[in-house]
């Protein structure tokens, strides 16, 4: 496991990156200017983007890239296992996933249908179709365990569609890490 690199660009200067409990931590030096930052990192997509000579982890919330690597600097045999580190550390962060066990309260018909209709009113049913279907059975049998489950899981698998979910149905909001309380 490989908790930092430093990797020294001939034009573009040095960056240092450390990962640092649920951070990472990276300074750039360069003849323009030097930064230190650092990045929760369960704020990460764990794919990151490669682009020519440079690779980018975004931000889940809104796709800027906050980690910017060159490409097998120091060596590729470090590099990869930095990357790899990185994306292990980032899935156990598990930003944007919800998880029935975070709901506390009772669950009526009426929250899940007055999530349906503010989803149904303000978004492209198409798009989060799957999720729909799967309130609609938990508005059918609103104590039922594994509906959340399925509930959860489908929001869990909306990709982008997470955040205008989240934007119209403060239902799911419930079901967030105990972290965003």
């Amino acid at each position: 496991m490989t908790n930092k690199i430093v990797q020294n660009h001939p034009e573009l200067g040095s960056r240092e990156f450390e990962l640092i409990d649920d951070a990472i931590e990276y300074r750039i030096n360069s003849q323009f200017a030097n930064e230190e930052l650092s990045v929760v990192l369960s704020v990460l997509n764990p794919e990151p983007v490669v682009d020519g000579p440079m690779m980018y982890f975004l931000s889940e919330v809104n796709r800027e890239a906050l980690i910017k690597l060159f490409v097998d600097l120091p060596d590729a045999q470090t590099f990869a296992k930095f990357v790899g580190t990185v994306q292990r550390r980032i899935k156990e962060e598990g930003f944007g996933k919800l998880d029935a066990d975070n709901r506390k309260s009772e669950i009526t018909r009426e929250q899940v249908d007055t999530t349906i209709r503010m989803l149904e009113t303000n978004l492209d049913a198409t798009n989060i179709e799957a999720l729909l279907i799967a309130l609609r059975r938990l508005s059918d049998a609103p104590d039922n365990r594994g509906y959340l489950d399925n509930v959860v899981d489908e929001f869990n698998d909306l990709g982008m569609q997470q955040g205008p979910v989240l934007a119209y149905a403060p239902f799911f909001n419930t079901l967030t890490s105990s972290t965003f309380d």
